[in-house]
């Protein structure tokens, strides 16, 4: 169990400190913004936010437009991605594997492959509220008490708090760790770490064109409503998130191991 939990802690500290997790959250933050920004100068025009403190609106605003869930599959990836195929590709790994044990390797693999990008997302998440917070304290609060707040259409939690937003924190996390998984799997899986960063954006993108042209009312297969839910409640979209993450999960342990096999 300790070897384990050393692995783990080892490979994710290897991905949270080297300089492509921080241009992959530094990414995420300039999107994000720079989706907040239009819709902070209207709240302006507008005289006040009517939904609830402005901070929390702008926030939740700019990490559920759509092109920051867009962009989002594109970043991720930087975290992790390319790491078990460059270990793969220059032999590394037998080293790795004779330290730490063939199955604490590949769990390690896994777990810091979803921990990278979860963490990258969270990070993002928090910055950009943080920002939020101080660029919108002179917009004015038109909402009405938040014992009276108006629900979402989503699952009926209420967007005037900063409560309702661990929500959107737990899905944005787990959101990042598939995307980092899917990453990492496609790069070994192709011996090719470029499309390892490239495809998540692709099969982001070609899902949810898909579902909106032919499931338009099937919103379970969009990953929009995964990264953040519009049309079912958060728990859902956590289920939905956690059942893909281990799917692909073990799918990169398999890939892994096959080629570690041959």
């Amino acid at each position: 169990m300790k070897r384990k939990n050393y692995e783990i802690c080892t490979e994710l500290c290897m991905s949270l400190f080297h300089f492509r997790f921080f241009l992959g959250m530094l990414l995420l933050v300039l999107v994000f913004l720079a989706a907040a920004y239009p819709f902070r100068a209207s709240l302006i025009e507008a005289g006040g936010s009517k939904e609830g403190p402005s901070w929390i609106v702008v926030f939740v605003y700019s990490i559920s437009s759509d092109r920051s869930l867009l962009f989002l599959p594109l970043a991720v990836p930087l975290a992790a991605a390319q790491k078990a195929q460059e270990e793969l590709k220059s032999r590394y790994t037998i080293f790795l594997i004779s330290r730490a044990g063939r199955k604490n390797y590949l769990i390690g693999k896994a777990a810091g492959a979803a921990l990278s990008g979860g963490i990258m997302v969270g990070a993002a998440f928090g910055i950009v509220l943080a920002v939020c917070w101080g660029w919108c304290a002179e917009i004015p609060n038109m909402s009405i008490p938040a014992a009276e707040a108006v629900y979402s259409v989503s699952g009926g939690y209420p967007l005037l708090t900063p409560i309702s937003l661990i929500p959107g924190f737990i899905c944005g996390f787990l959101n990042g760790a598939l995307w980092a998984l899917t990453g990492s799997a496609v790069s070994v899986l192709t011996r090719n770490h470029y499309l390892g960063y490239a495809v998540p954006f692709v099969l982001y993108y070609v899902l949810t064109v898909f579902q909106e042209r032919y499931y338009e009312r099937i919103y379970f297969l969009s990953p929009r409503q995964w990264a953040y839910p519009s049309y079912y409640s958060p728990g859902v979209c956590v289920v939905i998130l956690l059942i893909l993450g281990a799917a692909v999960s073990l799918l990169l342990v398999k890939v892994i191991g096959r080629r570690l096999a041959g």
